[in-house]
């Protein structure tokens, strides 16, 4: 099974905030109660921002019964104040979220994530993507379990 599915990405998010956008992510995977990724990833967001520069943030957090890792994306024309690394505003946010007991590919999965986001032209390729269906496309053939 792909890790990131067309049901799980939202092109053009219209939300205002980062907790909003983050929000926005947690309602698109409807096997997970929305309020525990929010508690989990904001937590994580408390430690330091996940704007890891280039327009991108991958937040991510440990899921208690989770039995393997789950991607939900979101683009943002305008971008999004995430108190990014390099102050600029994000207009990718990749959700990551892994199995509590999984450290090994917990941290695989993203360093395979920034590796890839920092790279311009698979930015350019998910902002000019025209369907979900594209954007997973693009994922499945560079980011893998």
């Amino acid at each position: 099974m792909p890790l990131l599915t067309p049901d799980h990405i939202r092109l053009d998010s219209q939300a205002h905030s980062k907790r909003a956008l983050i929000t926005e992510l947690a309602h698109v995977l409807t096997s997970i109660d929305p309020d525990t990724v929010m508690e989990v990833v904001m937590a994580r967001e408390q430690l330091g921002s996940t704007g890891i520069g280039h327009g991108v943030a991958i937040p991510h957090g440990r899921m208690p019964d989770l039995t393997a890792p789950v991607l939900a994306l979101a683009t943002h024309i305008g971008g999004v104040d995430f108190e990014a690394i390099d102050g600029n505003p994000v207009h990718i946010v990749v959700l990551l979220l892994v199995p509590d007991s999984d450290d090994r590919q917990h941290l695989e999965l993203l360093a395979q994530l920034a590796r890839n986001l920092q790279q311009e032209s698979f930015r350019q390729q998910i902002m000019e993507a025209d369907s979900a269906e594209a954007v997973a496309t693009l994922f499945a053939s560079r980011i893998h379990e």
